[in-house]
């Protein structure tokens, strides 16, 4: 197949902007950055630099590059996520496909407004679920659309996020807050997973959804009685598995996120500079008194139309981060971990009480060319797609229309409303 290089524009340089856009310098042939619009000088000077883009290609607001009417042939819409309805309605009002970092809105009714206006203006909009795209989850797709293991009757997910993931993006970071940032920690974090459950049970519909779920371990009451407000103050600064100075300064976790601030490259942030943000910024504070209004845990139920049925867990500060997956079909089962990149495939057989058992590695699949994370090859396999996609491959089973996105949004909303009022949610009252 030829590949025709695709040009694309990324709308918001932060790391996910990012990550998406260095394709290209893995794939030169492939794709092509032709504009980054970001409010931030910092930022744009960055993207300037790393993709040899010309000034007349970089714009500190979306309304000036719609202006310009820049040649492209998608918009990559990185925004944060209280941003992407006014964002995606004006690229899409401006004619431009567009590849749009999830959650996609908070809400039923923008989301619904985003379909109707991709349709109406014949955009194709493609949602960056990049765990679909992984060979994991990829192959496992491939397993049920090929009905190896018979029609699905019961799904098991969980994600365990763990605790120096939670505190710095969900309790310290700019995902604290739903009020704030318009995401809740399900929609936030999980929107891949029910994602996965809509889209890997797509031969039926979501019919009602309950969810239970409370913010029960960095609270106030937890904490202890000489904590100070910010860590670097604290008694308990060298002892606190939740201590600022040993997430950051120790662990050097997440530092994309927590030094972003600085505007300044990450090695050339010095020390006295990391402390001195610290003793001032959330990212300091004391982890019990840092964050908003997000759970830290969460279950949801999920009936389909069919009568299969699915649940999904999610904890904020285990000890080790995994996604975990068992769907129970009428002729086998498949279970298996994202992290180890491989997944048991039982099969009943005549001879044997307990069936046959294969394990199916795809190890050797992954491309990660992200150097914070990489989602288990997920974020170089959507653009990879994408490229294709454009290329006239559309064999890929993870990309689908937009519509198919709407199903594991819709029952995230369900949840939320399930939790927050305590009862059953049809999904059709969602629509």
């Amino acid at each position: 197949m030829t590949i025709n290089k695709l040009k694309a524009v990324v709308v918001g340089y932060g790391n996910r902007g990012q990550v998406y856009a260095d394709y290209c310098l893995d794939c030169p042939d492939q794709l092509e950055v032709v504009g980054v619009v970001d409010p931030n000088p910092f930022k744009l000077n960055e993207a300037k630099e790393r993709y040899g883009l010309s000034d007349s290609t970089l714009f500190n607001s979306l309304d000036t590059f719609l202006s310009k009417k820049t040649n492209c042939d998608i918009v990559i819409n990185a925004t944060m996520d209280q941003l992407h309805y006014e964002t995606a309605m004006k690229i899409l009002d401006a004619g431009y496909d567009m590849l749009i970092e999830k959650p996609i809105v908070n809400n039923a009714s923008e989301l619904l407004d985003i379909k109707r206006k991709a349709e109406e203006k014949g955009c194709k909009v493609f949602v960056c679920h990049v765990l679909r795209y992984t060979p994991f989850y990829r192959k496992i797709k491939t397993l049920l659309s090929q009905g190896t293991i018979g029609e699905i009757m019961t799904m098991e997910m969980n994600e365990h996020v763990c605790t120096s993931h939670y505190l710095t993006a969900f309790d310290r970071g700019k995902w604290n807050s739903e009020s704030a940032c318009g995401s809740g920690f399900l929609l936030a974090k999980c929107c891949h997973d029910l994602d996965l459950m809509c889209w890997l049970n797509n031969s039926s519909e979501p019919e009602r959804v309950a969810s239970f779920g409370s913010r029960s371990q960095f609270i106030q009451a937890k904490r202890p009685t000489d904590a100070t407000e910010f860590c670097y103050d604290c008694p308990h600064v060298e002892s606190c598995q939740y201590s600022a100075k040993r997430q950051y300064i120790y662990l050097g976790v997440m530092p994309f996120l927590v030094w972003d601030k600085l505007n300044k490259p990450l090695d050339e942030i010095t020390l006295e500079e990391k402390e001195a943000f610290l003793k001032k910024d959330n990212f300091g504070r004391c982890a019990y008194i840092a964050g908003g209004d997000l759970v830290d845990r969460q279950n949801v139920i999920v009936n389909f139309e069919n009568g299969s049925c699915a649940t999904f867990n999610l904890i904020g500060g285990s000890t080790k981060a995994d996604r975990y997956i068992h769907i129970v079909g009428t002729m086998g089962e498949i279970e298996g971990k994202l992290e180890e990149n491989k997944f048991i495939l039982r099969r009943y057989a005549e001879d044997r009480f307990d069936g046959t058992v294969e394990t199916v590695d795809v190890t050797n699949e992954v491309i990660n060319n992200a150097k914070f994370g990489g989602h288990s090859g997920g974020d170089f396999a959507i653009m990879r797609d994408l490229v294709a996609y454009y290329s006239g491959d559309t064999d890929s089973v993870s990309i689908t229309k937009l519509s198919d996105s709407v199903n594991g949004h819709l029952c995230i909303y369900a949840a939320e409303s399930s939790r927050k009022e305590n009862k059953i949610v049809q999904i059709r009252d969602m629509k």
